[in-house]
């Protein structure tokens, strides 16, 4: 951390990330458990393709959850800092010195459940930085612009 720094949110992404293999694992499971209900004496190598069917979606939202706990996105008086990864855990910042703009991107569902983008215009570069999966990226969005120090000669 620089001197001065303070930490003025540091928020984990949305849980709208872990709804697709939620979803995936309970509609699986379900399936497998009706099979089992209504085909009660099939050959066990027919469970076995049921076990592995429903395996893999429940490993994908468990790694999906790892990653989740493991991510975090800091805005502090100075930058933006971004957390992610598991077992090779890194970061990547923005100075807010050198943000142009702060956008914010939603449809309607997802500003129903307060989750959207945050797209972040450096200076001099044509890239967005877009962060996703933001919780209240309205809210995230004005504290950022009233931490921008105005262009040059604006």
């Amino acid at each position: 951390m620089v001197v001065g720094e303070e930490i003025l949110v540091d928020i984990k992404p949305h849980w709208m990330y872990l709804i697709g293999p939620l979803v995936t694992s309970v509609v699986v499971i379900g399936v497998a458990v009706g099979f089992e209900i209504a085909f009660p004496h099939t050959p066990v190598g027919w469970h076995r393709v049921e076990a592995i069917t429903a395996f893999v979606p429940c490993a994908w939202l468990v790694i999906r959850f790892i990653r989740w706990r493991m991510a975090g996105l800091v805005v502090t008086s100075f930058r933006i800092v971004e957390r992610h990864g598991v077992f090779w855990p890194s970061t990547s910042e923005i100075w807010l010195s050198s943000i142009e703009a702060v956008d914010t991107v939603q449809s309607v569902f997802r500003r129903m459940v307060g989750t959207g983008e945050l797209e972040v215009t450096i200076y001099g570069e044509d890239d967005l930085q877009v962060f996703g999966d933001v919780r209240k990226p309205a809210i995230l969005q004005r504290i950022i612009a009233r931490r921008l120090t105005p262009p040059p000669g604006y």
